[in-house]
């Protein structure tokens, strides 16, 4: 079977703003987005919620919490996903997970 890239976070303190996660309850996806924000004292963090459409605030002892591979680490893809088909101009791998910032 391949690796999906997917590493399970053990701590909060393995997070930081920008990385990319999944949250699954239950062997269940609840969660998905790039992380904006960290509370290490609480074991909590915010993140852009791509499932639910909003930013929700997260506690590691209630998910199971999967960091996804950085656009650097994703593999390439000759023709489809990274060839004929990009943008004209665009260079490079592309992911909003390292654009996410913390909001005030």
């Amino acid at each position: 079977m391949a690796s999906t890239g997917r590493v399970v976070v053990e701590s909060i303190d393995e997070l930081a703003s920008g990385d990319g996660i999944e949250a699954f309850h239950k062997d269940t996806l609840v969660h998905r987005g790039p992380v904006t924000d960290t509370m290490p004292e609480c074991g909590l963090f915010w993140i852009l919620d791509t499932v639910t459409g909003g930013r929700r605030l997260l506690d590691m002892s209630d998910l199971e919490i999967f960091r996804l591979p950085s656009p650097t680490d994703e593999p390439s893809f000759p023709g489809f996903f990274r060839g004929s088909h990009r943008p004209e101009g665009a260079t490079g791998a592309t992911s909003y997970w390292r654009d996410a910032s913390a909001l005030d």
